[in-house]
């Protein structure tokens, strides 16, 4: 059973930000590698949606559609799995530089 991945404007944005950020700070080669890795966990979730843990603080308010993975052991990606259509929608790509929470909250409670 496959899905189909969408990767929303803000999360687009947000690993532009990540290689740029990573560009800047490390290297071209490194930013490059650490994207490729985003982007091919991102679509591994076609075939495993489920690859990601659900996200504790949204699992207490029963939000267990809501998934997240740590890729390259600093990067993490929240996405939502949408059963009955076969959609996983990516919202958030953050590192462990950025305030997670706050982006959490903004991204997924936004009015």
């Amino acid at each position: 059973m496959s899905y189909t991945v969408y990767i929303l404007g803000d999360a687009e944005e947000d690993l532009r930000r990540t290689h740029a950020y990573i560009q800047n700070q490390f290297s071209a080669t490194l930013a490059n590698e650490i994207y490729l890795t985003i982007r091919d966990s991102i679509l591994m979730l076609e075939e495993n949606p489920f690859l990601g843990a659900e996200i504790p603080e949204l699992a207490a308010l029963g939000m267990t559609h809501w998934r997240q993975m740590v890729v390259a052991k600093k990067n993490r990606i929240v996405y939502e799995i949408e059963k009955s259509r076969q959609h996983i929608y990516v919202y958030l790509i953050c590192t462990e530089r950025q305030d997670y929470e706050s982006f959490l909250q903004r991204r997924i409670f936004r009015g």
